[in-house]
């Protein structure tokens, strides 16, 4: 009898032994997907290894492993390696590490061609760089050829040619014999970049995220290990494909939090490029004009090397950025103040194009009852429903949870409500109104839902097909429109204010990003902010282009307060239908922290338990625990509370380093 050693994707952290019955001892086993019972269910497991006699106890039954699901082996030893660590460092499982590399839904195709060898076609750029841009490059691409692994920091102000850095040393890494992982932020992004990447480097690019089918992904995984695809530009998963010659990784606009992984487990893709670039003596660039503080941090301590471009390519002027504080306008055209709507108006009469971002879907936030101002909120979730027009209906933007127009008041009985607050879908129907004649093309959480809506809106606007891009966090992310000459920045205050220690420095992110989508070629770009505060430090600095001093102000805060970089972080969630019994057991946890804490005599601080910012969500009710310490006290910590029994129906989620505290 031949036995297997199987790991899932449980959340129990050992392996499962399993037979191979004689219709299947011919085939290879050792590192492919297999399909076995577990339980009362059928499960997709990873078999490591064939187990030695020694190892099996005689006297447990062991079950048949139903059928070897791949053709040849899936799993590198690299992948074998990376999941391991992966296990330890986020907190999971093995089998969970496994099917978070190499997905059990990737679906074989009925029929997989011999890969045929692609010529790479390298279509060489006949314009010359700047000397910061090949000072970048040389730097990059000498640790390329010489195999070390090197990690950078590109930090360059928008549209100062980091695109073109990536691309140079792209070509390096291919001219070497070596393959290359791009990862973008958001998959908006990903038809202007694989548009690049194709006219330059021909069909040895893929495309890798959530939208690619189970199929294709197949295919692509396959074309990888064959060597067929030497370039991906993707999704944060990308991050784990399997490259054997792996040579470069680029993280662009490294600071957005889609790299973290919100779900268990909670992986940072970041933290992924850099422990594969060590693994492959590979070079690992995290690009951005405003980097994260804890990134930019280990530039200073010589963590990571800092490569500047503070110049726009050809010397081109960055937009004038100007606050319009909405505490001074008296009057106003629809949701724009007077001076927002002349320069719409007169930018459409140039001929130019204009992108309008606000960061908030819908018609309206919200509705309110006239009588007794009780605003409609989900049923199952502790947020205001948003009130979309076309058709009438109120969503919930959190569980997704759709109602009709409420006939009447649920607290005083009124059929009078007032819509307020303003939305994308609401400035779209402002801005039809104001100016019937001009395509516009909305991009946002509800829009976005076609696969296709990303390459309509990027060849749209590049063609001219639509004079103003309105939409939400999508439109401010790596966009390159010659055409733009105005950025029109709703309400700079959405995110300012949130409860959450990064609320400045995303707001802050947010205005120099979307501030540097204009101006980008020979029409000068101007970028006009509505606020409240205009005397903010994060819209001030903003308004300055000035990240050195923004972030010499905020570290003071940060160090003072305890936050990081300064510390590492964990989110403990608790959840529980039932509020009184997710309460009670979060005390119980919390309780048995402090005195783990008391007995250990370790500098952790211990907050909470309190209300999750959304305190119910999904008819859930969340309550959360915050620890600051370091990363290695807290995950002993989190070990220890692992082993705590959940009570029933409640359900504890921990998170190191969460992206935010929300």
């Amino acid at each position: 009898m031949t036995v297997v050693k199987v790991v899932l994707p449980v959340p129990v952290n050992k392996s499962f032994h399993y037979s191979l019955p004689k219709d299947l001892e011919n085939n290879e086993i050792v590192h492919r997907r297999v399909k076995v019972p577990f339980g009362n269910r059928v499960l997709i497991g990873y078999a490591l290894s064939i187990v030695e006699e020694h190892e099996i106890d005689e006297k447990i039954k062991l079950k048949n492993i139903i059928e070897i699901l791949d053709s040849s082996s899936i799993l590198t030893e690299e992948i074998v390696n990376m999941a391991q660590w992966l296990s330890e460092t986020y907190l999971c499982s093995i089998g969970e590490a496994f099917a978070t590399i190499v997905p059990v839904s990737l679906k074989i195709p009925k029929r997989l061609t011999n890969p045929k060898t692609k010529k790479i076609k390298i279509e060489n750029p006949d314009f010359q760089i700047t000397k910061y841009q090949q000072k970048a490059f040389e730097e990059i691409t000498a640790c390329i050829k010489t195999n070390k692994n090197e990690n950078f920091l590109l930090h360059g102000v928008t549209s100062s040619g980091k695109t073109e850095v990536y691309l140079r040393s792209i070509q390096c890494a291919i001219d070497n014999n070596k393959s290359a992982i791009f990862l973008l932020p958001e998959i908006s992004l990903t038809p202007q970049f694989i548009n690049i990447l194709n006219t330059r480097f021909g069909s040895v690019v893929a495309l890798w995220h959530s939208g690619v089918t189970t199929i294709k992904k197949y295919k692509i995984f396959h074309s990888i290990q064959t060597g067929e695809i030497k370039i991906v530009v993707g999704a944060r998963s990308a991050a784990f494909l399997p490259f054997t010659n792996l040579g470069l990784i680029i993280i662009d606009e490294e600071h957005e939090n889609t790299y973290k992984q919100n779900n268990k487990p909670s992986y940072d893709a970041k933290e992924i490029a850099l422990w594969r670039g060590k693994y492959n003596n590979a070079v690992t660039v995290f690009g951005s004009a405003t980097p994260s503080l804890e990134t930019y941090k280990k530039c200073l301590d010589n963590d990571l090397k800092l490569l500047e471009l503070p110049e726009r390519v050809d010397s081109k002027p960055l937009p004038i950025i100007e606050m319009i504080s909405l505490k001074d306008v008296k009057t106003k055209v629809s949701v724009f103040s007077k001076k927002m709507f002349n320069a719409i108006k007169k930018a459409l009469a140039r001929r130019e194009q204009i992108i309008i971002f606000l960061n908030r879907r819908g018609f309206s936030p919200s509705i309110m009852c006239q009588k007794c101002d009780t605003v409609i909120h989900c049923p199952d979730c502790s947020i205001a429903m948003v009130y979309h027009k076309n058709p009438e209906h109120l969503k919930c933007h959190y569980c997704g949870k759709e109602i009709h127009f409420p006939t009447k008041c649920p607290k005083c009985n009124s059929k009078e409500f007032n819509i307020f607050g303003v939305g994308t879908q609401r400035i779209e129907e402002d801005l039809k109104k104001l100016f019937p004649h001009t395509k516009i093309f909305r991009l946002d959480g509800d829009t976005a839902k076609s696969k296709d809506i990303y390459a309509k809106v990027y060849e749209g606007i590049k063609n001219e097909e639509y004079s103003i891009l309105l939409g939400t966090q999508m439109v401010a992310k790596g966009f390159d429109f010659p055409r733009v000459s105005l950025v029109c920045v709703v309400d700079a205050d959405t995110s300012l204010y949130l409860p959450d220690f990064r609320s400045s420095e995303r707001t802050f992110q947010l205005l120099t990003q979307v501030a540097g989508r204009c101006g980008r070629s020979k029409i000068t770009g101007k970028v006009l902010v509505q606020t409240k505060y205009p005397d903010n430090y994060a819209l001030l600095f903003a308004q300055e282009y000035n990240y050195k001093k923004f972030y010499e102000y905020e570290m003071k805060f940060r160090k003072d307060l305890r936050y990081p970089p300064f510390c590492n972080i964990a989110k403990l969630t608790i959840r529980n239908k039932d509020e009184k019994k997710a309460l009670d057991f979060a005390q119980t946890i919390s309780d048995f922290l402090d005195n783990q804490i008391s007995a250990t005599k370790c500098n952790i601080d211990l907050l909470g338990p309190s209300q999750s910012y959304i305190s119910k969500l999904n008819g859930t009710y969340r309550w959360q625990i915050i620890l600051k310490g370091t990363r290695k006290e807290l995950k002993t910590l989190l070990e220890q509370v692992s082993t705590i029994k959940t009570p029933s129906e409640t359900f504890i989620n921990m998170e190191l380093d969460p992206s935010d505290l929300l």
